[in-house]
């Protein structure tokens, strides 16, 4: 292949003069697994096999002096399980190597795995780390294996040349031995990423440790995250990977580190790792290459031409894979930009359109017509998909069906010419064995097509009136998505933060250990000294917070009620405000408090005891949930705040909304920024619960944990109502919505405000104001960790406005 003009080959480059004797060098490798225990269990035989001594090479004599130091790895491994099932177990590993198994309660994906490693790693709070913490991670794919020296070898590189910030092996491929990757470049005219080199250029790995040529560097974009090491402080400086699940994380990830950290990335030709090839046929990562593809050109600042043409062929690939007859895998394609439109790029959806999987080679045969059946010969276009044993297993299949292998086709006509003779007079074979990615060489080329990858085969008859009628429907889609692509702003991606990531992680308490998450209740009280009399006499008897700390933020109220409560409620912390701070009193609140768990709580508002036990139960053992909220209902009439709650069959984790009561986790409090201030009063809960839903994690209601509030809606709004609470929505609507649902949000709460204004002109009057500032001013900026993809603010809208 073409060797890219800025690869750079160099000797390791400013060497680091060391003084003499053994030092110490932390490395915490973190190893994300999802379903292969066998594949951990290897693995961790490779790393229990790791040299972890080191001498770093520091240059030749044209470079300069240097000392080679000793260096001792004092390594550690850190196993994320992303919610496989069965859990994963922690395989056996030497004393030397200090070694924990993190078990997630939902799938994070490879991104999600790496950064909540990555963040348990570095987090400054003792439990996973030293004083000192590790100088390097080094990210290892659960099936990808490395060589006794290969962290050895990157280590002393990286120990000798401090510009390099993330240092990755030659990969081989696991099945063949041969490379398949050395380092990975970026196509800054059409933005796409692969492998730079299929094979070492010009080098050879040297088995000698003072082999110059087995410590030359290459400069290259990106890494595969699959095995590299890359420098503790880096990461801590610039932040952990894009949150996009799978796929082109570790590409537009390098280049952050680079540009941001002040470094280079680069490949050490003398150190190697295998893993699986990057290029073999898939299916849902087509759909998360869609989707994510667009964030290193962001990254890149490439602008819109690159972004264009990048979509394009997304939609190209949808095409041929439509006329080879994979609807399914079209969609994926088409699915994936709709997505990157949006905004839509974390996580893993739960409504992707399915895919047939591929069916095992010994079972060809049955499904292979006979021969001569429907006429036809025969097409056999193996095009160096498969390996010899599964040729040898399609030769069979063939044969045992009456075909003549060795008089078959070999390959197809690849002209435009002949690809539109077959769309219009059809197949010239009754049965083709094409390769699985398909090519416009192999639509329609035959009546039965068996489409072949490694380790299996779909067979697939092609409607081609029909395919080429759906490809209209794809190319006017999906140029409309490139299109919105094209001209919209640069996104780049935010990268969260190591604290942050550590607070969020949906981290799963091991077997048998049963969790006791304190408590602490935060009331914020304002001239309303009997209701917050009242509620905290009933915190004091109730059986889930009679023993829970208490703290009660008093609004700089005038009738009484701070000194009133320390003189009838001793126990509970009283923290009076100078002035009226509104919502902010809860944030101070927080920041005092100690539980694991903060209940928030209005001073008129009081839990069931029974429904509270429950949600501090279900917080205890459900990692993946952050918070849970109560129905808030008015103790005299019964009449609930939420009417759209009463047309629920049952819980949900995924709850938009959120009231008077809430339960949620302090350390996922603190990381969102809690309450944004600069809402000061109304719609500061709902974004409460979209903030946390857009970082992952859920929101759980269910419709019969309940909560007295004894403060009734008014029958007509304030006019400070519905200026501040028209504004919010606006702020909502313009954070959390993406597309079309953005308007909509706008509009649909501008409507209902006026409808809530009533003739009054004054509050009419503040509608328009409200208005005017939600258009005109924006709230403060979300924590790195907020990333709305516009999911949880449409299902807000079918609540609320969905009849």
């Amino acid at each position: 292949m073409d060797h890219p003009q800025a690869a750079t080959i160099s000797p390791l480059a400013r060497p680091v003069r060391v003084e003499a004797g053994v030092r110490t060098v932390r490395v915490a490798t973190i190893v994300p697994c999802f379903n292969r225990p066998e594949d951990l269990a290897t693995l961790a035989g490779d790393l229990a096999a790791c040299e972890l001594e080191v001498t770093p090479h520091t240059g030749t004599e044209h470079l300069g002096e240097g000392v080679a130091q000793p260096l001792q790895i004092d390594l550690s491994v850190l196993a994320i399980d992303n919610a496989s099932e069965p859990r994963l177990e922690l395989p056996e590993f030497p004393d030397r190597i200090n070694t924990r198994l993190v078990r997630l309660a939902t799938n994070t994906g490879g991104s999600g795995g790496y950064n909540t490693g990555m963040a348990l790693a570095l987090r400054e709070d003792g439990e996973t780390r030293s004083d000192a913490g590790p100088d390097y991670l080094w990210l290892v794919d659960s099936d990808a294996r490395v060589e006794p020296d290969t962290l050895a070898r990157l280590l002393g590189a990286m120990e000798s040349d401090d510009s390099i910030v993330a240092l990755g092996p030659v990969l081989l491929d696991t099945a063949t031995g041969k490379v398949q990757e050395v380092g990975g470049k970026f196509d800054r005219k059409r933005g796409r990423y692969s492998a730079m080199f299929e094979r070492v250029p010009e080098l050879a790995r040297g088995d000698d440790a003072d082999d110059r040529e087995g410590f030359r560097t290459i400069d290259c974009a990106y890494v595969a995250a699959c095995c590299v090491l890359v420098r503790a402080e880096t990461v801590r400086r610039v932040g952990l990977m894009p949150e996009v699940f799978l796929n082109a994380d570790d590409v537009e990830w390098c280049m952050r580190l680079a540009r941001e950290g002040g470094g280079r990335v680069a490949v050490l030709v003398g150190a190697v790792a295998s893993h699986p090839r990057f290029d073999r046929f898939s299916t849902l990562p087509r759909y998360f290459g869609a989707r994510n593809g667009f964030g290193p050109i962001d990254a890149l600042g490439l602008g819109r031409v690159v972004r264009f043409r990048r979509a394009a062929k997304e939609v190209l690939r949808a095409v041929n894979q439509e006329l080879m007859g994979r609807a399914d895998i079209a969609a994926l394609h088409v699915r994936g930009l709709r997505d990157a439109a949006r905004g839509m790029v974390s996580g893993l959806p739960s409504d992707l359109p399915k895919t047939e999987g591929m069916r095992p080679f010994d079972t060809l045969a049955g499904a292979l017509p006979e021969a001569g059946a429907g006429g036809g010969g025969l097409l056999i276009d193996w095009s160096g998909e498969l390996n010899a044993a599964d040729r040898a297993c399609v030769r069979g299949a063939l044969q045992e069906r009456g075909y003549n292998v060795e008089h078959a086709a070999r390959a197809p006509t690849r002209s435009l010419a002949a690809m539109l003779r077959r769309a219009i007079a059809g197949p010239r074979f009754g049965v083709a064995i094409v390769p699985a990615k398909g090519s416009p060489a192999h639509w329609f080329v035959g009546r039965t097509m068996i489409e072949c990858a490694g380790g299996g085969f779909v067979v697939r008859r092609v409607s081609r009136f029909g395919a080429m009628a759906r490809c209209v429907g794809i190319v006017a889609s999906g140029g409309w998505y490139s299109l919105r692509l094209g001209v919209r702003r640069a996104r780049l991606s935010v990268l969260p933060g190591v604290e942050a990531a550590a607070a969020l992680a949906p981290v799963e308490r091991a077997q048998g250990e049963i969790s006791s998450l304190g408590l602490s209740i935060v009331v914020l009280s304002y001239n309303r000294k009997s209701a917050i009399l009242q509620t905290l006499q009933r915190l004091n008897t109730g059986t889930a917070t009679q023993d829970a700390e208490i703290i009660v933020i008093d609004n700089a109220s005038t009738d009484g009620s701070a000194q009133a409560v320390r003189e009838q409620m001793p126990r509970a912390k009283v923290i009076a405000l100078e002035t009226n701070e509104a919502i902010a009193g809860f944030n101070r609140g927080v920041e005092a408090a100690s539980g694991d768990l903060v209940l928030i709580l209005d001073d008129d508002a009081r839990p069931e005891p029974e429904a509270l036990a429950s949600a501090i139960k279900l917080l205890s053992v459900r990692a993946d949930l952050a918070a849970v909220t109560l129905l808030p209902y008015h103790p005299a009439t019964g009449t609930v705040e939420w009417p759209f709650a009463e047309r629920m069959n049952g819980p949900r984790d995924d709850w938009p909304v959120m009231g008077c009561c809430n339960l949620v986790r302090r350390s996922v409090w603190r990381a969102i920024g809690g309450y944004d201030e600069s809402f000061f009063l109304y719609r500061n809960d709902v974004e409460l619960a979209l903030k946390i839903l857009a970082t992952g994690r859920g929101v759980y209601f269910d419709p019969s944990w309940r909560c007295e509030h004894d403060s009734p809606a008014a029958a007509r709004k304030s006019a400070r109502w519905c200026r501040l609470a028209t504004r919010n929505w606006i702020w909502l609507a313009r954070r959390h919505g993406r597309g079309f649902g953005k308007l909509v949000g706008v509009l649909a709460g501008w409507a209902w405000a006026h409808k809530l204004a009533g003739v009054s002109l004054s509050r009419q009057w503040a509608v328009v104001q409200g208005v005017a500032e939600g258009v005109m001013c924006s709230p403060a900026a979300f924590p790195a960790c907020v990333q709305p993809d516009g999911r949880a603010f449409a299902a807000l809208l079918r609540l609320r406005f969905r009849r």
